[in-house]
């Protein structure tokens, strides 16, 4: 059996040791590095529009909420991931192309699906209004 000072002695080099590895590498001990992309933001109120506009407009007979497949891509964790697109480009479902996607859906068409969505939302809707949408999309990430 160890006595009190040995067990006190065994855990002050245990935190020194962890203190040290911590400050030569700058990462706490047994963790691994964090991503440094910034989290995705939502504005719960305009996503709470957006969700009633989603389905008044019609969105969500093209697009699913949970993941599954549609006419459309799923609109479940797009926000924030990258995007393959037909035309061999990767983009970041960032708000700008989130925005994009729904004023100018023929520009960056995700791959393996078709350009089919119609281009009169951005007559129809208001900046807002999209932004709403924006916003209820980011929500599902």
């Amino acid at each position: 059996m160890r006595s009190w000072a040995e067990g006190a002695l065994a855990i002050a080099v245990t935190l020194v040791l962890g203190a040290g590895l911590w400050l030569f590498t700058g990462e706490p001990v047994g963790e691994e590095p964090t991503d440094t992309t910034t989290p995705v933001v939502v504005d719960i109120e305009a996503a709470a529009r957006g969700q009633v506009l989603a389905s008044e407009t019609g969105c969500l007979a093209c697009h699913t909420i949970d993941g599954a497949s549609g006419v459309g891509p799923t609109w479940k964790g797009v926000a924030g991931a990258t995007r393959p697109l037909v035309s061999g480009e990767q983009v970041v479902a960032d708000n700008a192309y989130l925005f994009n996607s729904i004023v100018d859906p023929p520009s960056q068409v995700v791959s393996g699906y078709e350009p089919v969505m119609p281009t009169t939302y951005s007559d129809q809707l208001t900046e807002q209004e999209i932004n709403d949408l924006v916003e209820y999309i980011k929500s599902l990430s």
